[in-house]
């Protein structure tokens, strides 16, 4: 399987590429890049949410961010885009 730790990326250069904010996204990016077999690695990171409500009352969240080698995030940003989860793309 190409998800792996992040220990198995020491020395590389990794570039964050997405943030998943339901289990339901995070299985997707995953079907996405497993299916592909690019190496990524993930972490669990808060963020705050883009809603107007998260704007006016606050709100950090906690979601899964997916991580690529430098080298590949632009592809993987295609496929993500062609698969309708542009939203989740870290720029």
């Amino acid at each position: 399987m190409p998800r792996r730790l992040p220990e198995d990326f020491e020395g590389k250069e990794l570039e964050p590429l997405c943030i998943a904010s339901t289990l339901s996204e995070a299985e997707k990016i995953e079907s996405v890049l497993d299916r592909e077999s690019i190496d990524y690695t993930f972490e669990i990171v808060e963020y705050s949410g883009r809603s107007v409500l998260s704007i006016l009352f606050g709100g950090v969240k906690e979601g899964v961010m997916f991580k690529v080698l430098k080298g590949q995030y632009d592809f993987c940003m295609e496929l993500l885009t062609k698969e309708g989860l542009e939203k989740t793309i870290v720029e």
